[in-house]
């Protein structure tokens, strides 16, 4: 399992904040207490082996000098030690002495000093050695320095006093330590990038392995010659075994300047999980007033975990939020609820609304207000996903969500799935998928949440459930293919508030067996198809809407796909392509079939596209199957950059000539665009479809999808796009959308003008200086004349600490009772990272971020 997002699980028992700097004042003084002149800086920083380079992230980065074996080192031999020196007095029992260039070396470590004495037992055994005078012990990625300094060969435990020190602690790659480290790179000069810890201290222990326990001591992830944090504690461990670092008594100093103060911290020092408390989110917002979160990251086994988030939201009250992951052989997936009791807001609002809306003579805002009214002020959603994989045939998907009343999202927002305004989407399903046949069992239904003063919003049909089958049998005899789609649905649904008339509901059961011939030629395919449709309703509660209890529909489907692929090679702007020439003919022959009766359990018109052109039904799902006497027609070229096998334009145009009128329509009156007295299901030709996409070069790229309409002269929609992405860092998005009759504002005749959609969408993520980059997004309804999404924000990303502030605001709809007045959504994130040491912040904006599209944020990241 995938360690979380905030897996540098920072257990932390968080006494005291800001209020209790003043204790700073009594706290014991520690070597290096006061500020570190830039000149001792810069000694520090050379004796540890720092290299200043400006190209580098860090502004350099450390040597490690090679570990120079006297003797080749066997396996058996690793732990085996060899003692060196100048000068030499020894002694077969009690004390010898060294001098001059002492080393003691063993695998991996090695110790240096001016002078050492070596102490024996009375059996002459060598049981310790003193060292004094520039004391030096290395490690891979590791070396502390000393003034004098104790090593015990009968537990190889080490001591040393006066020390400064650095250890990587932390690489995206690898949990740092010697056995990470080849012979060969251990025997030669290396250079360190990774996430490197230094500081000084009065004593330095070891006593195992990769553990290492500093006294009186400082700690820092920042370069030596600029250190922007810094923490002093009586007592550090880093446990490079268990990845996790310990300190009590400890102070944060920002630019030296102290600004925190707990009696103990513990803290991740590389990427691995351990249960603990995060770093607690400190807010403000109008929805909640201050907050604080309290996250607790439980590590519950190595394919299980789970966080507990009490909170405190002062406007509402307390907040208790659970996530729980897991991971097994067969399946993946995540569990969330959250549960806020007696919310304070929530009863005001519920007051406000009633007053305001009580004398109200519309059915659907009463029937509204009276669930507004009737709801708890326990505040509480759920959500379960799960994807299983049971074996190579057989698998299942759970995508469940839940809220507890119609305001939960905009109160509190969340990962709920919410499909579309105001749907969550509550489905699982089972697939099995053969050589020859797909099965699908689903139960899908929706929560639709209908707050007071949005727009009305209707409830969709449920599926409960609905069953698939498909077969498919290509390269039979003579050429052909056989195949056969089944559906059987069971149909229900819940009256939207304020709709007394019931709606139909029942099952629908489908087959559609069908047979095709494809002949496909170097140059040219051509596919004939037949197909038979039969469709059998058998309905209840059908009164209300006078429609019959039993409905059968049998149709013939015949259609032909054809096509021809030219290509030849061609040199523009002296550079190498090969250009295609793709032209499309689609005949299509549907009989016309009165449909009116049959309810709309699941379908609805397509938008037209340039991959439309080439499909036999111009609805979507089944209930409506289009009659068709028509021929689609089309035509694509390709340029093909030879040396990179990248499309670079890819061009096409295309429309569909119709023989006959439309008579198949969505609906019988003007409830809808798609109704018998439209004229576009009287005309000859289809409005023209194209599609551009065009690969300037490897980092920009413009695409467009034009639908332009002869008889009007204008277009019904498009949508035109320009993206440059020199990297995931650096990118610039703008897109226009425009749709005709594609924003409908409420108590407008459907085909005015001021339902046209009209939509700007710019974005961008660019770094303005070295360490500071800007993002932002701004998309515009114009026609509707208000503000859709608002996103700004602002990183400052060093080697060693990252700050970033977000925010932005995200329109929810038009206040039907306020003049249509916008409604927003605002969010505020602000962010502090201490590499090495922990987050903290208002939360994580990583959600708002990702609407910036080829925008991966780094925050707090290693580079």
């Amino acid at each position: 399992m995938s360690a979380r997002k905030n897996k540098k699980a920072h257990g932390i028992i968080l006494i005291c904040l800001l209020l209790l700097l003043p204790l700073f004042a009594f706290s014991k003084t520690y070597v290096n207490d006061a500020s570190t002149p830039s000149l001792m800086r810069d000694s520090i920083a050379k004796e540890l082996g720092w290299v200043g380079n400006e190209a580098s992230f860090c502004g350099g980065y450390y040597i490690d000098q090679p570990f120079i074996f006297p003797v080749k080192v066997e396996k058996e031999k690793e732990n085996s030690i060899e003692i060196t020196g100048n000068r030499a007095l020894l002694a077969q029992h009690g004390t010898s002495i060294l001098e001059g260039s002492v080393s003691a070396t063993r695998y991996g470590q090695q110790l240096t000093s001016n002078k050492a004495f070596l102490y024996r037992n009375a059996a002459g055994k060598l049981i310790a050695m003193d060292m004094i005078g520039d004391v030096h012990l290395r490690e891979p990625n590791t070396l502390v320095i000393a003034k004098q300094g104790l090593y015990n060969f009968e537990t190889k435990t080490k001591s040393l006093i006066n020390v400064i020190y650095r250890t990587s602690i932390n690489s995206s790659k690898k949990i740092v330590g010697a056995t990470q480290v080849t012979d060969e790179e251990m025997q030669r000069e290396r250079k360190i990038t990774d996430l490197t810890a230094w500081g000084s201290a009065y004593e330095f222990s070891q006593t195992q392995n990769n553990v290492y326990e500093f006294e009186k001591t400082s700690y820092s992830t920042c370069p030596p010659t600029h250190p922007n944090w810094e923490m002093k504690a009586s007592h550090i461990e880093l446990d490079k075994n268990t990845g996790r670092g310990y300190a009590t008594n400890a102070r944060l100093l920002v630019k030296d300047i102290p600004v925190f103060y707990t009696p103990y911290i513990n803290f991740p020092i590389d990427s691995r999980r351990k249960s603990g408390f995060l770093w607690p989110s400190l807010g403000v917002s109008n929805s909640w007033g201050p907050y604080v979160l309290a996250p607790f990251y439980w590590n519950m086994a190595p394919n299980f975990d789970m966080t507990l988030t009490p909170g405190l939201l002062t406007k509402r009250g307390l907040q208790l939020t659970d996530n729980f992951r897991y991971l097994t052989t067969t399946s993946s997936g995540q569990i969330n609820m959250s549960i806020l009791l007696s919310d304070k807001a929530f009863s005001e609002f519920q007051l406000a609304e009633r007053d305001a809306f009580s004398n109200s003579t519309n059915p659907t805002i009463q029937a509204e207000l009276s669930r507004l009214l009737n709801s708890s002020t326990t505040r509480k959603a759920f959500s379960w996903r799960d994807t299983s994989q049971f074996d190579e045939h057989w698998s299942s998907r759970v995508d469940f969500n839940y809220a507890g009343d119609d305001y939960y999202l905009r109160n509190f927002g969340s990962n709920l799935n919410d499909i579309s305004d105001n749907q969550l989407l509550q489905q699982g399903e089972l697939n099995y998928k053969g050589q020859h046949w797909d099965f699908t069992g689903r139960l899908q239904t929706y929560q639709t949440l209908h707050p007071i003063d949005e727009n009305p919003v209707q409830n969709i049909y449920r599926r409960f459930p609905q069953l698939i089958l498909t077969g498919d049998y290509p390269d039979q005899p003579l050429g052909l293919e056989y195949f056969i789609n089944n559906d059987l649905t069971h149909f229900d649904i819940r009256n939207t508030p304020g709709t007394l008339a019931n709606q139909p509901i029942g099952n629908r059961f489908h087959v559609q067996p069908g047979v095709s011939l494809p002949l496909n030629l170097p140059y040219f395919y051509i596919t004939p198809r037949i197909q038979l449709a039969f469709t059998d309703y058998n309905l209840y509660q059908t009164t209300p809407t006078q429609t019959p209890n039993s409905i059968q529909r049998t149709l013939p489907i015949f259609d032909i796909a054809s096509g021809l692929a030219f290509s030849r090679f061609t040199t523009l702007f002296s550079h190498a392509f090969q250009q295609t020439l793709e032209p499309q003919v689609y005949y299509t022959y549907i009989p016309y079939r009165n449909q009116s009766s049959i309810p709309l359990f699941d379908t609805t018109v397509n938008t037209l596209s340039y991959d439309q052109l080439f499909n036999y039904n111009r609805f979507s799902g089944i209930d409506r199957i289009g009659d068709a006497n028509q021929l689609g027609v089309g035509i694509t070229t390709r340029l093909i950059d030879q040396e990179s096998g990248i499309e670079k334009v890819r061009l096409g145009i295309g429309e569909i000539i119709y023989f006959t009128n439309r008579k198949i329509t969505l609906c019988n009156n003007n409830t809808c665009t798609d109704n018998p007295t439209n004229p576009d299901n009287h005309r000859r030709l289809s409005p023209l479809s194209a599609v551009v996409d065009y690969h300037v070069n490897p980092h920009w790229s413009v695409s467009a999808n034009p639908i332009w309409n002869p008889i009007t002269k204008q277009l019904d929609n498009t949508t035109v796009g320009l993206h440059y992405g020199l990297d995931d860092q650096r990118v610039i998005n703008f897109v226009y959308s425009y749709a005709r009759g594609g924003d409908i504002l409420s108590g407008v005749p459907l085909n005015n003008p001021s339902n046209n959609l009209k939509v700007t969408d710019a974005s961008f993520a660019w770094p303005v200086l070295n360490a500071v980059t800007l993002v932002g997004r701004w998309s515009q309804n114009w026609n509707h004349r208000h503000l859709q999404n608002l996103l700004y924000g602002l990183q400052y990303d060093t080697c060693c600490v990252a700050v970033r502030l977000v925010g932005g605001r995200a329109f929810l709809g038009l206040d039907p009772t306020n003049n249509n007045k916008p409604l927003y959504n605002s969010q505020f994130y602000l962010q502090f990272s201490l590499k090495g040491l922990g987050d903290v912040g208002s939360g994580d904006p990583s959600g708002l971020l990702s609407s910036i599209s080829g925008y991966k944020p780094q925050f707090g990241q290693e580079f």
